[in-house]
């Protein structure tokens, strides 16, 4: 796998979101909560993409104790009277990420964040940040074929 990294700026963009604690495989379940309360919002038209951060390094953390959110971002922030009991709005901070631009299943990703962290980031010019590593699906899982999924993995990075 070539990896195809590029690096961006990005500004701090406010999203909103369930907290999920336990294995990252199950954050489809916090995105379902997420998804019925944009339904019952009726938030559907303002949703722009879906969004999980990834808090914890599952290699150095058990499981059940990893911490990650799912996310939506809207084309406009929304007003604090629009949320729920359970959806905050989370900051994800802006500043300087290395971008991997991925097309295929989900199931795919965890190669890319091993090559990234054992082959990419020792042979380049930076250094992960203490910020969250965070994806952003920028295509509807539920009508897209999953050979055509394409999400976008933002890896917070500082030069060395």
């Amino acid at each position: 796998m070539n990896m195809n990294i590029t690096i961006e700026t990005r500004e701090t963009t406010t999203v909103y979101g369930i907290r999920h604690n336990g294995p990252y495989i199950d954050i489809h379940k916090a995105f379902g909560a997420l998804w019925d309360w944009i339904l019952a919002a009726d938030l559907t038209a303002q949703a722009k993409c879906g969004i999980a951060i990834y808090h914890d390094n599952p290699k150095t953390k058990a499981p059940e104790q990893c911490r990650s959110d799912a996310c939506v971002e809207f084309y406009q922030p929304l007003a604090d009277e629009r949320l729920s009991e359970i959806v905050n709005p989370i900051e994800l901070t802006g500043g300087c990420y290395a971008v991997y631009h991925h097309v295929g299943p989900y199931s795919a990703l965890e190669p890319v964040y091993n090559q990234f962290y054992n082959q990419w980031l020792p042979a380049s010019e930076y250094e992960k940040t203490e910020q969250p590593s965070y994806e952003i699906y920028r295509n509807n899982p539920m009508n897209t074929p999953e050979d055509q999924l394409i999400t976008d993995i933002y890896f917070p990075m500082m030069k060395k």
